[in-house]
């Protein structure tokens, strides 16, 4: 309805309100509050990482776990095992929820000696990309030197890292600076992947 008739005390006339009118009236809705879940990391026991991530989602926070497949020579199987073993990432709003430690296996909350506990979105972004990627990841010394470059094509695109040569091999580099555990993936059969110089990572 376009127009609502009102009733006014006794003695008063008639009054035609606009529906504009109404709306300046109405009482307004409670304010949206706003949430900005960031990356964090559980130290946790070891064979406990899967079950803690579980748990995480059962409280309907992002829980992440990164794994990675290792082959049985004997029977050609494989089977996943966590990339860094002894942690699990979880993605939460610090107001939104009071404690991890009632879950079986966390052990604290990873913190950086500079009071730092959040992890960049980017890296977690790169870590999933390089292990989707299916190449080969093998662990690498924790270093803060070398150039940041962003690969531009291939399986790695848009993934970033520093480019490391050794001998007549080139490897890109990611490092969790939060957990100190690099990881390494061998790119020299990706002939046709170029790199340009990518922002350095920022801890937030």
């Amino acid at each position: 309805m376009q127009n609502a008739k009102v009733r006014q005390p006794s003695g008063q006339h008639w009054a035609r309100k606009t529906w504009r009118d109404w709306s300046l009236v109405q009482p307004l809705s409670p304010p949206i509050k706003k949430i900005n879940p960031q990356w964090h990391v559980l130290q946790v026991r070891q064979r406990f990482e899967r079950i803690v991530a579980l748990r995480l989602r059962e409280r309907a926070i992002e829980g992440y776990v990164p794994l990675r497949r290792i082959g049985r020579k004997a029977n050609g199987t494989s089977i996943e095992l966590p990339l860094f073993p002894g942690f699990a990432f979880c993605k939460y709003d610090e107001v939104a929820v009071s404690s991890f430690y009632d879950i079986p296996g966390v052990l604290c909350m990873v913190q950086g000696t500079d009071g730092i506990n959040i992890i960049p979105e980017q890296q977690i972004t790169d870590l999933r990309r390089i292990l989707a990627s299916g190449l080969d990841v093998q662990a690498w010394p924790f270093t803060l030197q070398g150039g940041t470059v962003m690969a531009e094509d291939g399986p790695l695109s848009g993934v970033t890292g520093i480019l490391e040569q050794r001998a007549d091999k080139r490897f890109l580099v990611l490092s969790i600076q939060l957990i100190r555990r690099p990881i390494a993936v061998k790119i020299d059969h990706l002939s046709q992947t170029s790199f340009r110089p990518g922002a350095e990572t920022i801890n937030l």
